[in-house]
């Protein structure tokens, strides 16, 4: 699972934030990539994934994570959340589960 954390995914794995008129062309080769990325978009292109459900197909699809998949298809159907909510809680589903306690695996 790591590997897709911070390994390289091949382009047609990766994730493309484009936008509503595909204005864009930001390839995440990875979950920190995507991290990085989705931190900087303007909120048009992140609603505009959001609500097609993108995020949760790439996860699901590209990253093979079925409960990573489900838990951004909670987040992407809130439609109470703001981008910076959405953004946050997709950000914490994927540190939760791709982050190393602090001292890494080898600390007892």
């Amino acid at each position: 699972m790591r590997k897709y954390a911070e390994g390289e995914l091949p382009p047609d794995r990766s994730f493309y934030f484009r936008g509503a008129e595909k204005k864009l062309n930001l390839r995440a080769q990875n979950l920190k990539a995507f991290g990085q990325l989705a931190e900087g978009v303007d909120d048009a292109t992140w609603l505009h994934h959001l609500r097609r459900g993108d995020y949760s197909r790439w996860f699901r699809d590209g990253i093979k994570d079925e409960e990573l998949a489900r838990e951004a298809e909670s987040i992407q159907q809130d439609e109470s959340l703001s981008p910076q909510e959405s953004r946050e809680r997709i950000r914490a589903a994927i540190d939760k589960r791709y982050t190393l306690p602090a001292g890494g695996p080898d600390a007892h």
